[in-house]
């Protein structure tokens, strides 16, 4: 037994010093999976606005409209500005939960109304543009997407 217990002291003695110096090291910070959502979260609304332009902006470059085009662009550009940022409804006092489910439907058809109008403008600006542009703007569209879905980003490795 004795002859066993000193290789097992040292063993343990090891393996404990391997596992603390593991967790002493932590582990790297690593990137959050949603970047832009975190970071437009905290914006204050100039600064989401003026993002929102620069990104319509680099779209209006890479389309290469042209000048009967224009018109149907300013629709299109309107209707993707970032908007009011609507609150959740406050619980009022005494509510009861149908009350509280009935105004957070009342929100979503609010939200739905608005991407209505977004999607109209869209496909208004969209039948104007020419087969390149349509590709063009289907990949920023869809880019677009992902940055808005942090389960559609690979994470990092």
């Amino acid at each position: 037994m004795t002859k066993l217990f000193k290789p097992m002291l040292i063993a343990t003695l090891l393996a404990a010093g391997v596992a603390g110096s593991a967790l002493a090291a932590g582990e790297a910070p690593t990137q959050s999976p949603m970047p832009m959502m975190e970071k437009g979260r905290h914006m204050d609304p100039a600064q989401r606005e003026a993002m929102a332009a620069r990104h319509l902006q680099g779209l209006h470059d890479q389309l290469k409209l042209q000048a009967n085009q224009e018109a149907a662009w300013k629709t299109f550009a309107a209707s993707m500005k970032p908007g009011e940022r609507m609150m959740p409804p406050k619980p009022q006092a005494g509510d009861t939960a149908p009350q509280r489910m009935e105004r957070m439907l009342d929100m979503m058809k609010q939200h739905q109304d608005a991407m209505q109008k977004r999607l109209d403008a869209l496909k208004t600006f969209y039948a104007q543009l020419t087969p390149e542009q349509q590709k063009v703007m289907d990949q920023w569209h869809g880019q677009m997407g992902r940055r808005m879905s942090p389960m559609a980003k690979p994470q990092p490795k």
